[in-house]
């Protein structure tokens, strides 16, 4: 047996929070997702001006990169050069997900915890908003091992 750990209410609120601070400070018109490890949603923003459709890319980013415990941008990279297998992955799944880039796995160690999907900007500025999600985790996983 070994303990899992998850996301707490608070957690999300910290991650989320982070992750629209940067991209406040960004003028970023995006949605923020956050999926726990079962890619389900635990919050979601959509910020001023964000296009439709990022709500739901963001969400199905976030939930790729959850179930995968991969960054989406990795994926996206592997489809395009030697594994267009992956593709399938998204209908394997049985849930809306994508391999684009902008979905952070939140891992603690070998363990993802959920993830944080970003999409209206370019794949990096995406990505660097979801950065900001992961940062805020290890800040928090840094406290409750000290």
């Amino acid at each position: 047996m070994r303990s899992i750990l998850c996301l707490e209410s608070a957690d999300s609120d910290v991650i989320m929070a982070a992750a629209d601070a940067a991209a406040q400070r960004n003028q970023a018109r995006v949605s923020i997702a956050l999926v726990g490890m079962d890619g389900y949603l635990l919050r979601f923003k959509r910020l001023h001006q964000a296009a439709p459709a990022s709500c739901e890319i963001a969400i199905a980013k976030a939930r790729m990169a959850a179930l995968s415990g991969k960054a989406t941008a990795d994926l996206e990279a592997s489809i395009n050069t030697n594994r267009p297998a992956l593709l399938q992955l998204s209908m394997a799944l049985n849930q809306p997900a994508v391999s684009m880039g902008g979905g952070l796995p939140l891992m603690a160690g070998d363990q993802c915890l959920g993830a944080v999907g970003v999409s209206g900007m370019t794949p990096a500025e995406d990505s660097a908003i979801a950065s900001a999600g992961v940062q805020a985790l290890r800040e928090l996983l840094a406290v409750t091992t000290d």
